[in-house]
């Protein structure tokens, strides 16, 4: 077959093309990339944007409402995840402590307290730890010393003079005899003090004595309780008529029959 030119055919040009496939292309889901996990540690969440697009074959692609995408599954627009395990959370927290006992026994001296760094574990208790481990954690603003005022201290006995301070030995009034009679003992506390606290600097061939016999008298005898003479039992009048008033058990128990009776 020969070709020539088009003006020599009589015949319309067949058309060299033509559209196919006319109706629309179904839409898809269109998932855009994961957020950052939503916690740096332990378990969090991550998001990304899931959308019904059209996939016509279009510069820009229309986004769709979702129920034009409801033949396929819907891909998850969020899950779970765990960037790295958190580390123990310690619950730190500085505690006050209870107050010290008088840093003297009589008269004016100093209590104190202190601030104690601890942990609360799973049960609920606190556990103390060393003050460097709560150094993140602000101290509460409180009063750690303060005075105590004690009762005058007692009469000086007698004492010892020093070349730095006077000491001397302090004794409490004797406490309550043990006993009412018979023989007991009563104490006393003896201490060496200098201006109101503790010292060494006492004899001790001077300590008085701490403990002495108190009311050594005899203790008078117990009165002895009249016994009601009673019977107990409802046939006592038969024990005079056996003549055993003399037994010890019939007599204690027919108390009243026996005495009434010359038997």
């Amino acid at each position: 077959m020969e070709t020539v030119t088009d003006t020599k055919c009589t015949q319309p040009v067949p058309l060299r093309r033509q559209t196919c496939n006319p109706h629309s292309c179904p839409p898809a889901w269109s998932a855009g990339p994961w957020s950052e996990c939503s916690r740096k540690c332990g378990k969090g969440l991550k998001k990304r944007t899931v959308v019904c697009k059209s996939t016509n074959p279009i510069p820009r692609a229309q986004i769709l409402p979702d129920s034009s995408c409801l033949a396929e599954p819907k891909p998850k627009p969020q899950e779970s995840c765990m960037v790295k395990r958190c580390q123990k959370n310690r619950k730190l927290q500085w505690f006050v402590s209870i107050w010290t006992g008088c840093s003297v026994t009589c008269g004016k001296g100093i209590q104190k307290r202190l601030l104690n760094c601890a942990e609360k574990d799973v049960a609920g208790k606190y556990k103390e730890l060393a003050p460097k481990r709560c150094h993140h954690v602000q101290k509460p603003a409180v009063q750690l010393e303060r005075e105590c005022n004690l009762a005058a201290c007692p009469r000086l006995v007698t004492h010892t003079v020093t070349s730095s301070a006077r000491a001397g030995w302090y004794s409490s009034p004797w406490s309550q005899c043990t006993v009412t009679c018979g023989g007991g003992v009563q104490a006393r506390s003896v201490q060496c003090l200098a201006h109101g606290k503790p010292s060494s600097g006492c004899l001790l061939h001077q300590k008085p004595v701490m403990s002495q016999a108190c009311n050594t008298n005899f203790c008078p005898e117990p009165e002895k309780k009249d016994v009601p003479c009673k019977d107990y039992f409802n046939r006592c009048y038969l024990v005079p008529q056996h003549g055993v008033c003399n037994h010890k058990f019939y007599g204690k128990q027919c108390c009243k029959s026996c005495s009434q009776s010359n038997l």
